[in-house]
Parts: structure tokens; sequence; C-alpha cells
């Protein structure tokens, strides 16, 4: 949109003034800051104007700002999670990978259908077969519907029966995601179920068990109690990390982690600021 006669000479009026302002001592600087805010508000149409021939360089604007604010509310959320952090329950009976004494422990809240998921999945997964003595991994479920729900139960199930079956399942599950979308019939989960080699006969005891129910409600619980509201997130060592990430990002992301934790846990020893006059 062209700016019309009258828009232009107030537009140029304001940059005058503004250049005026530029080269003009404190008290003139301040009349005329007045002058070009009164204008604008007197003539509020010349903004809009401005902000539609320019809209691309304002949406650019924009979401620049939105993103520092998301920065910074990230930056002091870790902060606030590294001198407080969360503290998932570890029940030792549940769905766990690596050793109990390694220095990272690693709690996966994830959905089986959510493809983020599967690649988070396939990232700690990796992290603990490569380095079993540094991370431990607990599974924990946070469906987001019905059939991932379903899913959810045969793990844990398939866990209470057979720990290495239940993981055997739950990297099937991920690799045969996308045909487990549309398994409406059960015949792709009967598949999986097939080449783990369960028991149906325990397989449906446990399912019908009130732990297994419980076990999901508590997870789900957990999640909300701690503000958990997408898949995946990840509790490394009480710190939350919300989404999917490569690697490479993920164990820098630990390795921070690791070292904001130990700062924060040591304390100070005494000092002195001033030791002559304290003597």
């Amino acid at each position: 949109m062209n700016l019309n006669t009258g828009d232009k000479v107030i537009k140029n009026t304001i940059l005058l003034l503004a250049m005026i302002i530029s080269f003009s001592g404190c008290v003139n600087k301040e009349m005329l800051k007045e002058q070009i805010t009164q204008a604008i508000k007197d003539n509020p149409q010349i903004v809009l104007n401005a902000m539609r021939e320019n809209s691309l360089d304002m949406l650019e604007i924009v979401e620049n700002g939105i993103d520092a604010r998301e920065k910074i509310k990230r930056e002091a959320q870790f902060e606030a999670e590294i001198n407080n952090p969360y503290k998932p329950s570890l029940n030792p009976v549940r769905g766990a990978l690596g050793s109990v004494a390694a220095p990272v422990t690693i709690v996966e809240y994830t959905d089986f259908l959510c493809p983020y998921c599967r690649k988070g999945a396939d990232v700690v997964r990796k992290l603990v077969a490569e380095h079993p003595e540094k991370y431990r991994l607990i599974f924990r479920n946070l469906p987001m519907h019905d059939d991932s729900r379903q899913l959810a139960a045969v793990f844990e199930a398939l866990a209470l029966i057979d720990m290495k079956k239940a993981f055997e399942f739950h990297d099937l599950a991920f690799e045969k995601q996308k045909d487990l979308y549309n398994d409406k019939k059960g015949i792709v989960l009967g598949q999986i179920l097939d080449q783990v080699d369960v028991d149906y006969k325990k397989l449906q005891e446990k399912l019908n068990s009130a732990e297994v129910q419980n076990y999901l409600k508590d997870d789900e619980k957990e999640a909300r109690e701690f503000g958990l509201d997408a898949t995946p997130t990840f509790i490394i060592n009480g710190v939350s990390v919300r989404g999917y990430m490569p690697a490479d990002k993920f164990e820098h992301l630990v390795d921070l982690i690791l070292e904001k934790s130990v700062a924060a846990n040591t304390d100070d020893g005494e000092i002195c600021e001033d030791c002559l006059n304290q003597q």
C-alpha cells in the first residue's frame, strides 16, 4: 500500500524531528520526543501503513523477539531445575536399562505412536548400549491416544514377565510405528508379539492385572505433576529436556547438566575478602 500525500508529509516530519533529536541538547531532545509521540498518537495510520509496507521485516522482528523470549525462559527454567531438580520415582521393578550406579539417569516419557519419540528412543537406546556404565535409562509412558495406551500396557505387561522381551517389543514397536498407526485389527501387533516369542496366556494375565494399569496411571500422574504435556520428554538427573534432538546435541546437554549440577552442589569454602582488617 502506497502512502498518500498527507501521510508522506507526516512521515517526513517525524523523520526530520528524529534527525534533529540526535543533534540537540538534553532539554530539546525530551521536547522533540514528546512532539514525535504526539504526532504518532494523532496520526496512528502512518505507523500502520509503514508496518504494512514492511510486513516481512516486521514479522522477522516479531519472530526474533519471540525466539529471544523463549530462550530466556528456557535458560531460566534450566537454572531453576539445576538448583531444584525433579525427583521422579525410581521403582526398581519398572522398565530400565544400564547400570544402577551410572552417573546419568535418564527418565524417558514417551508415546509409542509419536514420530519424535521413535527418533528420541533411538538416541537414548544407543547411548545406553554404547556407554552402559555412564547411562541408566528408565522408561515411562505418556500416551496421547488410546492406541498408544494399549501399546504402553503391552510393554508394562511384558516387563513384568521378562524385561529383555519388553525392550525387544519396545524396539520393534518403534521400528514398525507407521504400520501400527492403522493396525485396527491388531495384525501388526500380533506379528511383533510373535517375533518377541511371548507367552500369550501370561501376557493376558498381566494385561488384566491392576499392577499394569496402576503403572500407567502413576506415569501420567507424575508427568502432570512435573508439568509435562508433550512427548518425548526426558528428565536427565532431574533436569527436563523437551523434544527430540540429535545424539551429539543430547550428549552435549548431558555433559552441561553434569557440569552445572556439580557446581550447584559444591559449597564455597570460607574466604577472606579483607584479611588485614580482620586480624
